[in-house]
């Protein structure tokens, strides 16, 4: 008999649950089950599918939506839950799978939805997912047994990222209006402060009075939380007591691009092509998607040692910074080190280091993290 699978999430929108549920989703619609979704609340009221469009063409979008919400009377076999806060509370089937992120490896009350039920978190009748072994460790912090939390991987779409051809690669870095001999280092997300891009500013500085053809481009996520790669450059002077209008900040803000606009996935594809390397010097991450979606672009990558990209930050691809583990109050978190990202970016710059062994990424990338393989694992593990 043909199971009934119901997906509890957000779509429509381009936070990363809702990506990742949308992906998922495009993959469960191949599968020989009768799929259904029903959306839930979206943790800020002012999200909407406007102002925060995910960026899939029009043909994912109508594939996306085209799953029906569940009818009256219709019992799943298995409900997935993917939104925030993590909804614990028992589900009308027989196995109940919610997915998680914990980038500082701890849960607060405010990440957990209980209802009325038992607080003993060993006694939930559900299995966690979540996508790195770092992530996990914060469910088992909180108080989860090990059988209870798996690690089911996020993927890549090879179709959407993948490497372009100098032609087209040129005309997206004349989009960000560097010159042909630049050196463009890219970085993407929230500018909040685990994304650690107060500590890719300090390595940028100082590597532009040696390269002045070094560039920073920054893509912020200020749609979804407000806050502007350009307010973050402010607050680093701020923070640092540096002048921005002194000749030095000033030069180095002249080689810093800051997009806010949302943009398509074709066009964030061309965007991780454009530069590079991509660059996360990140303190604390559930997984780190937008490094991956690079390297499957043909872009190189050097992030943070220690936490969740150890996961998929094969040689072919990836360079590491080297961090220092530090735990304050419950929070567990990376301090990565600056010498350790700088000495990374001259490899780069001055080839010291191959920008990246293409042929082997890309094996490593469909063998291991195609959202095909990576759906393959999850539905394994709910029995489908």
């Amino acid at each position: 008999m043909t199971k009934k699978l119901l997906i509890e999430g957000w779509r429509g929108i381009n936070h990363s649950y809702a990506m990742v549920n949308q992906y998922q989703l495009l993959e469960f619609k191949k599968l020989d089950v009768d799929l259904y979704h029903n959306d839930v609340p979206f943790y800020r009221k002012d999200w909407n599918q406007v102002r925060n469009f995910c960026g899939f063409d029009q043909v994912a979008v109508e594939q996306i939506n085209a799953i029906p919400n569940l009818g009256q009377g219709i019992r799943p076999d298995i409900t997935y839950r993917i939104g925030f806060p993590y909804n614990l509370m028992p589900a009308n089937s027989e196995k109940l799978f919610v997915y998680g992120t914990s980038e500082y490896q701890m849960l607060t009350d405010e990440m957990l939805s209980l209802g009325k039920g038992p607080t003993d978190l060993k006694s939930l009748p559900l299995t966690i997912i979540t996508p790195s072994n770092w992530s996990k460790i914060g469910f088992l912090n909180a108080g989860f047994k090990d059988d209870q939390v798996r690690v089911v991987p996020h993927g890549v779409d090879l179709s959407i990222f993948k490497q372009l051809d100098p032609d087209l690669r040129v005309r997206y870095r004349g989009l960000l209006g560097v010159e042909k001999d630049s050196f463009v280092m890219l970085s993407i997300g929230a500018m909040s402060k685990n994304k650690g891009i107060d500590i890719l500013l300090s390595a940028y500085i100082q590597l532009k009075r040696k390269y002045p053809q070094l560039k920073l481009a920054l893509k912020d996520q200020s749609n979804l939380y407000g806050f502007s790669a350009n307010d973050l450059v402010m607050l680093y002077c701020k923070e640092r007591n540096i002048d921005p209008t002194s000749k030095e900040m000033q030069d180095a803000i002249s080689g810093i691009v800051c997009i806010a606009e949302n943009l398509s996935l074709n066009q964030l594809n061309g965007l991780y092509n454009a530069a590079d390397c991509y660059v996360s010097p990140y303190r604390a991450e559930g997984f780190n998607l937008p490094p991956l979606e690079a390297a499957a672009a043909g872009t190189p990558i050097i992030v943070t040692k220690g936490g969740a990209t150890d996961d998929y930050a094969d040689g072919s691809f990836a360079l590491q910074i080297h961090s220092v583990k530090k735990i304050i109050g419950n929070q567990h978190f990376l301090e990565p080190n600056l010498e350790s990202l700088i000495d990374n970016l001259e490899k780069l710059l001055t080839h010291k280091a191959l920008s990246m062994n293409k042929r082997g990424a890309s094996t490593f990338l469909s063998s291991n993290l195609s959202w095909e393989v990576v759906c393959g694992k999850l539905t394994c593990q709910m029995g489908i």
